[in-house]
């Protein structure tokens, strides 16, 4: 699924994504039609996505990286080093996928053998819609609310309503719903255990059933 291109963090991605396709052509021989039979991405696709003229959902860029046999991190983190014990995301450099309620931004990656996942989201949900999927994914989630005023909706208790400073702990296997009840989207911070994925990226589009809701590249 395409999406247009789009100013601020977002084009961000653009930018690492489309570059790194670049350069692994480049490295390796391709051309954009060898890499278009590799992903099923159409070639016209790809040419846009290298020029910064269209950006690709999650689940087209993890279906990028799995048809070059490459982890999501080393398209969307090209210049990662695994050496230390210490790793920064500058303000709104994270690199940020959607679904339908919820903005993820993807924090700290570049931890080699990370236990824990991290991220910052963005409620834009504002009632619960129920024909959406489920999240659900296995182990704990922790929700720290930022700003605004957050309704947690899972399958086994009551809608659970959290405001600035307030958090929360629950088994993520337990399907869940963010929606926001402010006036502005809630912001939250989430960490999961990522529970033998490889990292955060990887969790999610593996384990989230939103992330499946678009797998066809147009």
């Amino acid at each position: 699924m395409l999406k247009e291109p789009v100013t601020g963090r977002a084009n961000k991605t653009v930018n690492l994504v489309g570059q790194r396709l670049r350069e692994l052509r480049q490295e390796n021989g391709w051309t954009l039609k060898e890499v278009s039979s590799r992903t099923d991405i159409s070639t016209g696709t790809l040419s846009k996505l290298e020029n910064g003229k269209t950006h690709l959902n999650f689940s087209s860029v993890n279906k990028l990286a799995f048809g070059l046999g490459l982890r999501v991190t080393e398209l969307t983190n090209p210049a990662q080093t695994v050496s230390g014990q210490r790793t920064v995301t500058p303000a709104k450099s994270g690199v940020v996928f959607e679904t339908q309620d919820i903005d993820y931004e993807v924090l700290c990656t570049e931890i080699s053998d990370a236990q824990q996942g991290y991220l910052k989201g963005i409620v834009k949900a504002k009632t619960l819609d129920p024909n959406l999927p489920w999240h659900k994914h296995k182990g704990q989630e922790f929700i720290y609310v930022l700003k605004g005023v957050l309704e947690l909706h899972t399958e086994h208790y009551a809608p659970l309503l959290l405001k600035a400073g307030d958090s929360t702990l629950f088994d993520s296997s337990m399907g869940h719903h963010y929606v926001s009840k402010g006036r502005n989207s809630a912001e939250i911070i989430i960490t999961m255990s990522l529970d033998g994925y490889e990292n955060m990226t990887d969790k999610l589009s593996k384990s989230d059933p939103q992330f499946h809701l678009a797998q066809k590249v147009s």
